[in-house]
């Protein structure tokens, strides 16, 4: 599966495989396959495909630059996505500040 992704400094298309996928839309791709727009089921499949929209996560990816015809390509892959956990964010944050001004 293919997905736009973006943030503050631009957009690029990432690869995902299964694992990665199920991660961001929280179903499979076979189940996605299932739900795909047949007469009358459209808005199940937008409305999967919406709660997925500006969810922030962080991606480890890989970049292989390819050349074909003498144009160069870039294929990014998702290794590992991460749903943003700004409560443990902030913890972590807040124990590295203490451990510093203890050090002090």
């Amino acid at each position: 599966m293919v997905v736009k992704v973006s943030d503050d400094s631009g957009e690029a298309c990432l690869s995902l495989f299964n694992e990665q996928a199920e991660r961001i839309f929280g179903f499979s791709a076979d189940e996605l396959d299932k739900l795909k727009p047949q007469e009358g089921e459209e808005k199940r499949f937008q409305h999967k495909m919406k709660d997925a929209i500006w969810v922030p996560n962080l991606f480890q990816i890989s970049v292989a630059q390819h050349e074909y015809k003498n144009e160069k390509r870039q294929w990014i892959t998702a290794r590992a996505v991460v749903q943003d956990d700004f409560e443990a964010e902030s913890r972590f944050l807040l124990d590295e500040i203490s451990k510093m001004k203890t050090s002090q």
